[in-house]
């Protein structure tokens, strides 16, 4: 790794708990975050010159459940590192592909609450464009 690559890991390492990132396992794909984060994330993550190449949806389960929404959905998933609560995968929702990083914030605030997939409790995980060697220094157990 090249001292450009390590400062940008390094980097992106440190927004994960700045903006209470929580990849699933130990690289950069499944990037879970609530709604208010995303801004901010995505916005840092182009700054910094790192891709988002797909987004997956996750159903965000408050300890307790939310009648509301009928949480849980989907298969399950980890418990939340940062939040009270766990995250559920939402596998029968297909994955976004991303182009470009300005197509996201339109999508998230715009588009996506439109879809016949919506639901409240749902959140958005980010695949990160990096290398495949690199290592999340998260700990997501």
């Amino acid at each position: 790794m090249t001292n450009i690559d390590e400062k940008i890991k390094n980097t992106l390492d440190k927004l994960l708990l700045v903006y209470k990132i929580q990849p699933v396992g130990w690289g950069y794909i499944d990037c879970i975050t609530i709604i208010e984060n995303v801004s901010g994330f995505v916005k840092s993550l182009t700054e910094l010159g790192i891709k988002v190449t797909d987004i997956t949806w996750w159903c965000y389960c408050a300890i307790g459940g939310n009648k509301e929404t009928g949480c849980p959905h989907g298969g399950g998933g980890p418990m939340s590192k940062y939040f009270d609560g766990w995250f559920s995968e939402m596998y029968q929702i297909p994955n976004v592909k991303i182009k470009d990083n300005n197509e996201i914030i339109p999508y998230i605030f715009n588009e996506w609450p439109n879809t016949k997939e919506y639901l409240p409790c749902l959140i958005p995980a980010f695949w990160l464009d990096v290398p495949d060697d690199w290592r999340n220094t998260v700990d997501c157990k």
